[in-house]
C-alpha cells in the first residue's frame, strides 16, 4: 500500500505540472508562480486539466486517509489486501479521468459520471472494509 500511496502523490504532482506545461507558450511561467498572476490565457486543455485537478483534490484526502489506515498494523492482512486492490482500481479510474479530460471526452453527455462515480463507490467500499473489520 505504501508504494501505491507514493505513486498517487507523484501522480498528483504531475497533474499540477501538466496543467501549467500545456499553457506555457501562452502564459508566462512567472504568472503561474503567484496568486495575482494572470492565467486567463491558458489553453483549453489546461483549463480542462485544472478542472480535473480540482476534482482530484476533492477525493484525494479521503483516499489517503483510507489508504494509510489500511496500511496500519491495527487492521488485518485481509483488509489491507482488499483495500489495496480497491486503491489500485481508484488510481486507475483517476488516471482514466485525467485522460478523459485531456481528450475532451466529457463533452459527451453522461461519460464523466461513468468514470467519476465508480471512483466514489470504490472509496465507499474502502471505508466499509475498515468499518467492518
Amino acid at each position: 500500500m505504501e508504494n501505491l500511496i507514493i505513486c498517487v502523490g507523484m501522480f498528483y504532482i504531475a497533474h499540477l505540472f501538466l496543467t501549467m506545461s500545456f499553457s506555457l507558450h501562452k502564459v508566462p511561467f512567472l504568472n503561474w508562480t503567484y496568486t495575482g498572476g494572470d492565467i486567463s490565457n491558458m489553453t483549453e486543455i489546461s483549463s480542462r486539466m485544472m478542472q480535473a485537478s480540482d476534482n482530484l483534490r476533492q477525493s484525494l484526502p479521503i483516499f489517503l486517509i483510507f489508504a494509510v489506515m489500511s496500511a496500519s498494523a491495527a487492521y488485518s492482512g485481509e483488509v489491507e489486501d482488499a483495500n489495496l486492490m480497491l486503491a489500485k482500481i481508484w488510481f486507475g479510474l483517476r488516471i482514466a479521468y485525467l485522460v478523459g479530460a485531456m481528450v475532451n471526452l466529457y463533452a459527451i453527455p453522461m461519460i464523466r459520471p461513468l468514470v467519476w462515480l465508480p471512483s466514489i463507490v470504490v472509496l465507499i467500499m474502502m471505508g466499509l472494509n475498515l468499518c467492518i473489520s
